[in-house]
């Protein structure tokens, strides 16, 4: 059974930021923030957390800052989360700012090359005196990877209670497959589910789920059994 709608609210994803809004998460980072839609869903629900968002692409963040001109407890940031401080090239498409991503796709016209800083998850958080995050929401168009190796310290203590990642036609790009995702959350002892509209299915790795269809996920930490309640 597939989940294959690309729509925040017929695909479930917004009833996990919902549900989530029950448990009053203080920290949550949105990463891939784009233009601040997510965040401006869950901000409906969970006024009072405190949302750090990342946004490298120039144009892209300035529209990200009118959206959320009118939220408290929002800090925006542009920069691009990754496994080190510096800077890499990203792929802009100025008509489908979606898509922009570290590499090229054809799912998008007329790219440009712009080059961006970049910072770990981990040292982010130490410069900002972050000691927990309780939702961590990763939509980096194929670049999830290096956003998770950025959280290493953060992900081995268990210091981030949910984690919510896309999966889809990118892996093709940056090779790293839905299995890996798995078992790095695991390695970690995350429990990890797919979304869905109404459930999570929360069934082991299998190989016929290797599909490339765009999909979220979410990776529970053990510490934080009530996010797994709180989603059934």
């Amino acid at each position: 059974m597939e989940n294959k709608m690309n729509d925040n609210e017929l695909s479930g994803e917004y009833r996990v930021v919902r549900k989530l809004a029950e448990l009053k998460p203080k920290i949550v980072f949105d990463v891939g923030a784009n233009i601040g839609i997510w965040t401006q869903e869950l901000k409906k629900y969970a006024p009072d957390s405190i949302v750090y968002l990342f946004e490298p692409i120039p144009d892209t963040f300035d529209r990200l800052i009118q959206n959320l001109s009118v939220l408290n407890e929002v800090h925006p940031s542009q920069i691009a989360l990754s496994n080190k401080l510096g800077e890499f090239e990203m792929n802009y498409y100025p008509n489908q700012s979606y898509f922009s991503s570290i590499y090229p796709t054809s799912l998008g016209k007329d790219g440009i090359k712009v080059k961006v800083q970049t910072i770990s998850g981990d040292e982010f958080c130490f410069q900002n005196s972050i000691e927990h995050i309780n939702i961590l929401k990763i939509d980096v168009e194929g670049a999830e990877e290096k956003v998770l190796e950025g959280f290493q310290g953060f992900l081995e203590n268990q210091k981030i209670s949910m984690v919510q990642f896309e999966y889809g036609q990118h892996s093709l790009d940056s090779k790293f497959l839905l299995k890996d995702f798995y078992t790095l959350f695991e390695n970690y002892g995350y429990k990890v589910g797919k979304i869905y509209p109404n459930w999570i299915d929360w069934s082991a790795y299998d190989l016929s789920m290797e599909n490339f269809i765009l999909s979220n996920f979410i990776a529970v930490s053990p510490k934080a059994e009530n996010y797994s309640e709180t989603l059934k």
